[in-house]
């Protein structure tokens, strides 16, 4: 290994600085926005690729890629250079000093008082290290003792990811320690960094490639302290997006990396799916006697999705097709599954079975994934041996896109389900197409998930072009939130996995990634038992996905029912969730307009109390809910911090105030999930809950709280018919609410913000926290 040591010469126009080094390298940093700089590290011969599927800040990229030298959707501030070694560049908010032997860097971003702090620091022993002759990069930046580090992804442990190693690889995890598992689905090369000032930065490493992230375990006597980010090909592509807030940051990167995708509200319901159903041999009957079954236990559901069942012959899985001794009559399925208005989800995998009816007609298009050889890679898959699709290549796009409108959309599934797509092809030297430009296996692993969930997103929404499109993806990089909700993948049942799920969320929510959710109950492991499961249910009640998913084949199906003495508080559960509805789904409209998570770590909206910063079994919803889960078999209260900052937070069960910035006992009945709303809030939530449609529950509640004396507060809310893309048309409501009260009176101010739908005038009002208030209410058309 060695070090880039020398700055040969130095330059700058526009906006980009240049700096020629030893070797034929050349270091580049852009000024892309006044918050937004690039920084580029590249040999003689160029990045590995010229192309970029995940930067898109005009919310989508063509097909094949987009120039990564593409100045469109930025403003790009005149840039300077000063200085003959050390030299200074300054743009926008940053100030970067450029030193040589070794070379290295010292960025630092502009204060609201105009004077400059220090944020980031290269590791003055030596930054930029060649390894493998070349073949690799590592990335070196000094390390204090203060930093913290947040994102990356789905990356298991606490929030704060210092004193970790992470490796960035999708893998098919099955049963993974929620805790310390390495590596997981998702490659997200994504991170905030937050200094003992306050100040946060985001890092985006824009390659597919795979990396190892080092944020403290690591510690050399020659170097001090230091982490590092380490790329398995030659170059560094690094885009640094200024705070100087963790939320400031999170809007930028999905400013940079697209919108979370905003779906039809079904996809917001409870959801149910299992192996279990679909493998079957009365699978049809299986799936049909489910749904009648909720109906018959008032479970209240949204949406049914199917296992690959429906394609497999014994054990093997043959994508786009049925098996019609499981399925013998899928219309009567459909229609039957329509009438009670329950939209279904199809299960789709990227690998065609060796005997697959379509296989010789994808081999002979180039379609799959290649060896050195030209022939496709076969490589486990399930129980036998397969090829992978290769989404760069435009006529394995069209194939999946056809099968999927004629075998999935048109027999009746609303939505497709893109399952199994970490892509683990190991062969040494396979290729993909790269669309016309051949790309290593290994590099497109990632790229190859966010096509292959573009692909099914976009037919979807051909097929019905007026609808919004849902889908759903396991895998993939930074840009799979422009279409899909995602999840934690194939986790294990216990108590253990419900604590570590909530930060595996957490953190794909301040990856940009706001539609999460886990498999309720587990996916693989054993049996939950009554109480485990009530709590998984009360978990994902207020999670932003909520769907229950199982395969145990010691121990059979998970359903909302399996032990019964738990449907009560199962049911209620749900019914909490359906009655949050609204709000989650006001939440979504936010992410899709400001990229704000829709659930986040207590610090999202309270970086001022430095204890939201710890380790806690809580997160918000919005920034005015706390969710306290139970994640404690045999407890029957629960121990919560309450952020500082809000007058008091206020138990939404109980209507009794605590103080902000304490640490309270509250009591947690199996059923209902902890939570609180800060004094001040106004949270439109449902009422009454319809057998069919549930999540469309049209009446509403707007819950007012108040604090002990006088105060003011607000909140909003929007509404829409909740399928369709009218609501860009102004098809929509969006309600401001203003609330002030005293200590014998509360008033509420209704007032369109936008949209054309008008100010119901059936809102229910219910104040909590302060007692019997008059109310009055005034709105505003």
């Amino acid at each position: 290994m060695r070090n880039l040591q020398t700055v040969i010469a130095a330059d700058a126009a526009g906006d980009s600085a240049t700096f020629s080094l030893e070797g034929g390298w050349t270091l580049r940093l852009v000024a892309l926005e006044p918050w937004h700089l690039r920084v580029v590290l590249a040999p003689n011969s160029g990045l590995p690729d010229s192309r970029t599927w995940m930067v898109a800040p005009e919310g989508e990229t063509p097909w094949e890629g987009r120039d990564r030298e593409d100045r469109s959707g930025f403003s790009c501030p005149p840039l300077r250079l000063d200085g003959a070694g050390p030299w200074t560049v300054s743009a926008g908010d940053w100030r970067v000093v450029v030193a040589s032997d070794p070379v290295r860097m010292n960025v630092e971003r502009r204060h609201a008082d105009g004077t400059f702090v220090r944020v980031r620091t290269d590791r003055e022993s030596g930054a930029y290290v060649l390894a493998e002759r070349g073949a690799k990069l590592r990335h070196c930046v000094r390390r204090d003792l203060a930093d913290r580090i947040f994102g990356l992804g789905d990356k298991t442990g606490p929030v704060d990811r210092t004193g970790r190693r992470f490796r960035l690889l999708q893998l098919d995890a099955l049963g993974y320690d929620a805790e310390i598992g390495d590596p997981l689905y998702k490659h997200v090369p994504f991170w905030i960094e937050r200094n003992a000032a306050g100040e946060s930065i985001g890092v985006f490493h824009d390659t597919l490639t795979p990396m190892t992230v080092d944020f403290g375990c690591e510690r050399s006597n020659y170097h001090g302290l230091y982490r590092y980010a380490e790329m398995e090909e030659p170059g560094l592509d690094l885009h640094l997006l200024a705070g100087p807030t963790v939320a400031d940051v999170v809007r930028r990167f999905t400013t940079l990396t697209g919108r979370p995708h905003l779906g039809p509200r079904w996809s917001f319901g409870f959801a149910f799916t299992s192996m279990h159903h679909a493998d079957d041999p009365q699978a049809q009957t299986k799936i049909a006697e489910f749904a009648d079954r909720c109906r018959a236990e008032r479970i209240p559901i949204s949406s049914i999705h199917f296992g690959s069942g429906y394609s497999s012959r014994g054990k093997r899985r043959y994508v786009f097709t049925w098996n019609r001794d499981k399925f013998p009559d899928p219309a009567a399925l459909f229609a039957k599954l329509r009438a009670i208005e329950l939209p279904t989800v199809a299960n789709l995998k990227p690998v065609l079975i060796d005997d697959h009816p379509d296989f010789a007609e994808i081999a002979a298009a180039g379609g799959f994934i290649k060896g050195p050889e030209g022939a496709p890679v076969l490589e486990q898959f399930w129980d036998g041996h397969g090829a992978f699709l290769d989404f760069t290549n435009p006529a394995t796009v069209r194939w999946w896109q056809d099968r999927l409108a004629k075998q999935v959309l048109d027999p009746g599934f609303t939505a497709g389900w893109n399952d199994n797509n970490e892509y683990e092809v190991w062969r040494e030297g396979a290729t993909s197409t790269g669309f016309g430009t051949p790309m290593p296996a290994e590099r497109s692993r990632p790229l190859h998930a966010l096509l292959m969930t573009r692909a099914t997103f976009e037919r979807t929404r051909a097929r019905e072009p007026d609808k919004r499109p849902f889908t759903v993806t396991r895998a993939g990089p930074p840009g799979i939130q422009r279409y899909a909700q995602t999840w934690t993948g194939d986790n294990d049942t216990s108590w253990h996995t419900l604590r570590w799920n909530i930060r595996n969320a957490l953190s794909l929510s301040l990856s940009g990634m706001a539609h999460v959710g886990h498999d309720i109950g587990g996916f693989s492991g054993p049996r939950p038992d009554p109480e485990l499961l009530t709590r998984f249910v009360e978990l994902m009640a207020l999670h932003p996905r909520a769907l229950m998913n199982s395969w145990k084949p010691s121990y059979g199906v998970t359903e909302p029912w399996t032990h019964p003495e738990a449907v009560d508080d199962i049911r209620s559960a749900l019914v909490q969730r359906y009655r949050f509805l609204p709000l989650l789904y006001t939440l979504a409209h936010r992410a899709q307009r400001t990229g704000d998570p829709i659930i986040a770590p207590l610090f999202w909206a309270y970086e001022h109390d430095a204890e939201t910063f710890e380790d806690h079994d809580a997160f918000l919803l919005g920034s005015d809910v706390l969710v306290a889960p139970v994640v404690e078999p045999g407890a029957r209260a629960k121990t919560v911090y309450l952020p500082a900052g809000p007058e008091a937070w206020v138990d939404l069960a109980t209507g009794i105030a605590h103080p902000a910035g304490s640490t309270v006992t509250v009591p947690a009945p199996l059923g209902r999930v902890p939570a609180f709303a800060r004094v001040g809030a106004a949270l439109m939530l449902a009422r009454g809950l319809p057998e069919t449609r549930p999540h469309d529950a049209p009446a509403r509640n707007l819950l007012v709280v108040v604090g002990a004396g006088g105060g003011e507060g607000g909140g909003e809310h929007i509404d829409d018919d909740g399928e369709s893309n009218a609501y860009r048309a102004g098809a929509f409501l969006h309600l401001g609410v203003a609330t002030a009260w005293e200590a014998a009176s509360v008033r509420v101010r209704l007032t369109r913000l936008g949209g054309d739908w008008p100010v119901p005038d059936d809102i229910a009002i219910t104040v909590l926290g302060g007692g019997d208030r008059t109310v009055e209410v005034e709105i505003t058309p």
